[in-house]
């Protein structure tokens, strides 16, 4: 019973994410082609021809983790603006510095540093949003993380782009060009209600339903860009949206901030996918999100980091444990079950992106993104329950091993296809420019 290119990882706990939320212990997963190819149990390993056994004992195997929203190429900028509140870190500081060096080269450079510490962070795919998708889609390429990745569009010129036509222009070439990386997908991702007219909105909505694609926008961030929607629209940006007819299962709405009862009632009727980024914005000052979203987060709910500058970590499981314990500041009689939690970072985000046919559990036919944590570490022990251990207790420095589409990329945490250290010479050359 030989199937080439085979291998089995053999962990103490698999929780699966599938429909019946499964943690398996004493089992093991078998991977041939890239794809999961069943779920045996350990008695069994010794049936199967295969290259590799990986015997991982007293750590949990969980799919790949998704990163819901990104912005892969900024992290030129972590550290660079800490401690100012939005419009100030956007208008003084983001802006100006993005205007002045922002380049091909740079988002490649700053991609593949973002790219590597998700990956090291147990990401295996991660929802873009950014000024040349090309470089971010050429890093990946390198370091062999999946990726949706969004084609930006804004009212404002850039170094990137003049206006909303160039823009999708761009972002339709890249489409084009990287069509045939299985990896890659895309999204149509006009910025912010604030950066975006509505004939743009509108021809965006247009191109959406014609090309089957999903919209990831930021909404409801502040309260500066819901006060500025009511003075020139008279309305919230949320119910503009809606109006023009962007709001609906296909769109991804992000951060989420600043909701009332009405804003709410618009979310759920039209089952918006909602990512929230709780440590970038309370980084920013820009609140916590409403409790009335935990309703929903069996549903509809995922979470991102959002970008290096605004958060400093890209670590998806620190965003998870922030949010676990932020709904519990807010009075909430019953905490989201701790599998359903894991599922935010998992299935619900691959149902956002229209991708949980391929990933976001660990089910038969699927392809082989994995992450393993170790549990056996000083700092994690003594392990009552591998979940709300992995949650509560573990980070990214438990993470031993990851795996994308079946191959390897880190391994006893050490990466096997990246040079660490040329890439941080590099980000170490744009940070003596900035400077």
């Amino acid at each position: 019973m030989s199937i080439k290119k085979q291998f089995i990882v053999a962990p103490k706990w698999i929780y699966t994410a599938n429909k019946n939320q499964d943690l398996l212990e004493n089992a093991a997963v078998l991977v041939a082609d890239n794809v999961i190819k069943k779920i045996i149990s350990t008695t069994e390993i010794n049936q199967y021809e295969v290259d590799s056994v990986y015997h991982l004992n007293d750590s949990i195997l969980i799919p790949g983790m998704i990163n819901n929203h990104t912005h892969a190429g900024m992290s030129f900028l972590k550290g660079y603006a800490d401690s100012q509140p939005l419009d100030k870190w956007l208008n003084d500081y983001i802006w100006p510095a993005e205007k002045k060096y922002l380049n091909r080269d740079l988002v490649l450079d700053a991609s593949m540093l973002s790219s590597i510490e998700m990956i090291a962070s147990g990401v295996t795919t991660f929802n873009d949003m950014y000024f040349y998708p090309e470089s971010t889609a050429e890093a990946i390429k390198i370091t062999g993380q999946r990726a949706n990745i969004g084609l930006l569009v804004m009212d404002l010129q850039t170094s990137y782009a003049t206006d909303p036509a160039s823009y999708l222009e761009r972002g339709f070439e890249f489409r084009d060009n990287f069509r045939d990386e299985h990896l890659i997908t895309t999204s149509l991702a006009p910025h912010a209600p604030y950066s975006v007219s509505n004939e743009s909105f509108q021809l965006i909505n247009t191109y959406a339903e014609q090309l089957n694609l999903t919209i990831h926008c930021h909404l409801h961030e502040t309260q500066w860009e819901i006060k500025e929607s009511l003075e020139k629209y008279n309305l919230r940006p949320i119910s503009r949206l809606n109006e023009l007819g962007l709001l609906s299962p296909n769109f991804i709405a992000v951060h989420c901030v600043h909701l009332d009862s009405v804003d709410l009632e618009i979310l759920n009727a039209q089952k918006v996918n909602i990512v929230l980024c709780p440590k970038s914005n309370l980084k920013l000052g820009s609140g916590i999100y409403n409790k009335s979203l935990i309703d929903n987060a069996e549903g509809y709910v995922t979470l991102g980091t959002d970008s290096s500058a605004s958060n400093n970590r890209l670590d998806i499981l620190d965003e998870l444990k922030i949010f676990a314990l932020l709904q519990r500041s807010q009075g909430v009689e019953e905490y989201i079950n701790h599998k359903n939690l894991i599922d935010l970072v998992t299935i619900n985000a691959a149902k956002s992106l229209n991708l949980d046919h391929k990933i976001g559990s660990i089910e038969e036919g699927k392809a082989a993104d994995l992450t393993v944590i170790n549990l056996a570490d000083v700092f994690t022990e003594p392990v009552y329950d591998p979940i709300t251990t992995l949650i509560y207790s573990s980070g990214r420095d438990q993470v031993t091993h990851v795996w994308v589409n079946g191959r390897l990329l880190l391994k006893d945490k050490c990466f096997t296809n990246v040079d660490v250290e040329s890439i941080q010479k590099k980000i170490k050359i744009w940070q003596s420019k900035i400077m």
